[in-house]
């Protein structure tokens, strides 16, 4: 397994691990600039904007935003080699907005590097069971991005076994994976591995040997050393 970690735009960050991971995932932001990244020799995974950045490509009065958007992902992953650029593909938030919108953009970008990330039931998301995701696969012809803890989200949301559910969504055979601390019962993402309330371990056995792992867990340097050794010790292990 290849364990990479992510951060937005900060070269101090990503100096303190240069030497400790396999590649490095950075969220391409249309205000930032990226020159530095072209200083570190291992591969970049590029994540492009999502809703929290306004981008929404199901809905279709935010064409113009989202193509500025997923054309700037582009520009950067070729700037620096990057064969990956991971995209969500949207919410379902007013009657501007449909699976058929995101879709139809999706396909008409055509660029085999984009590959699309599950998202989470909590919100009014596309792409969040396995069922989904594998029709927009098979619509658009994309890799995936397998965020795991998204699916846990999905899992609980709907009151399914959340070890069956992982096992649906890696028959999709995933090209990259998300991985971080979660706390189920109190809805909690995004935390160190350590606060988990389930069993890593396990959860870990489930991916195939080849699994390329971003660690979505903290952008704080001490804090996900912890991570980073922490399940280097779990794949030592198995």
């Amino acid at each position: 397994m290849k364990i990479g970690v992510k951060t937005f735009d900060n070269p101090l960050f990503l100096n303190s691990f240069k030497d400790q991971v396999d590649f490095f995932e950075i969220m391409a932001i249309r205000s930032n600039k990226y020159d530095f990244l072209k200083e570190f020799q291992i591969p970049i995974v590029i994540h492009a904007e999502h809703s929290g950045f306004g981008i929404n490509p199901a809905d279709k009065t935010k064409i113009k935003a989202n193509l500025e958007s997923i054309k700037f992902a582009i520009k950067l992953a070729e700037d620096i080699n990057s064969k990956k650029i991971i995209f969500h593909s949207g919410e379902l938030d007013n009657q501007n907005c449909s699976k058929e919108n995101s879709i139809e953009f999706l396909k008409e970008l055509n660029d085999k590097r984009i590959i699309l990330e599950n998202l989470s039931a909590i919100e009014k998301s596309l792409c969040k069971t396995p069922e989904e995701v594998k029709e927009f696969l098979k619509q658009t012809n994309m890799g995936f991005c397998f965020d795991i803890n998204h699916a846990i989200e999905t899992a609980t949301f709907f009151k399914q076994d959340y070890m069956d559910f992982l096992k649906e969504f890696i028959k999709l055979k995933p090209n990259h994976y998300h991985f971080g601390g979660q706390i189920i019962k109190e809805n909690k993402t995004h935390l160190m591995l350590k606060e988990s309330d389930f069993d890593i371990n396990e959860i870990i056995k489930l991916l195939p040997k080849n699994a390329e792992i971003t660690i979505e867990t903290t952008t704080e340097i001490k804090n996900t050393k912890e991570d980073l050794a922490q399940i280097k010790q779990i794949i030592n292990n198995l």
